[in-house]
């Protein structure tokens, strides 16, 4: 898929519920952590599924389980307040920063057109201070996204595709195929790049490159 995520860099991974977007962060997170760098999770869809992490993990999460963090945010309010103050809500040693997801609590906070405006301001502006953090505290930032079909086609898009599209400087499609298998396609930076993986117990499984 052209190499991983990198210190100063904004990733995003799009996809359809049960995709696998959030096994993908937790596994980014843990290989992070087994190699001493510290990995923060913002989670904005409720508990976050600790479970699943410490599965990942398997017989290392002894010793990475200390290396990451979870927090959580239940407004869109709150998760503008979190993102504004960031260096001072991550632990020290943070390498690896993962807002899961985005656009969740911005999608429900959604109304009139006039208040979209607002809180399509809040939006861009919390991508805009994640990638001043990458870069000014030189951290990977990977961020997940809800998506919606679009209207000319049976593709999807992120939420807020224009606002994400801007910011960020890599971006990873997840599409449910059968079972347990995806198609992994790199978005951006050009040009496409896809592969077929499947959702393992322990985070997702390269399969070769893609014949769909």
């Amino acid at each position: 898929m052209g190499g991983g995520m990198s210190a100063g860099e904004v990733a995003l991974l799009f996809g359809e519920r049960g995709s696998g977007k959030t096994s993908l962060a937790f596994q980014a997170m843990v290989s992070a952590a087994q190699r001493g760098l510290g990995a923060t999770m913002l989670y904005t869809e409720g508990r976050a599924p600790v479970e699943r992490l410490t599965e990942i993990a398997g017989a290392s999460w002894p010793s990475v389980g200390d290396l990451c963090y979870l927090l959580e945010a239940k407004t869109f309010e709150e998760q503008d307040s979190i993102i504004e103050s960031l260096q001072s809500q991550i632990p020290p040693g943070t390498a690896l920063m993962v807002i899961d997801s985005i656009n969740s609590l911005y999608r429900a906070r959604l109304g009139e057109h006039d208040e979209n405006i607002s809180i399509n301001k809040s939006l861009s502006r919390q991508l805009a201070l994640l990638k001043a953090a990458a870069r000014g505290m030189g951290i990977a930032v990977l961020i997940t996204s809800e998506v919606r079909a679009q209207l000319d086609s049976n593709a999807v898009q992120p939420v807020a595709y224009r606002i994400l599209g801007y910011w960020v400087d890599r971006a990873v499609r997840l599409e449910k195929l059968q079972g347990s298998v995806r198609k992994a396609t790199s978005t951006k930076p050009p040009p496409e790049r896809d592969a077929l993986i499947k959702v393992t117990p322990l985070g997702l499984e390269g399969m070769g490159a893609s014949i769909v």
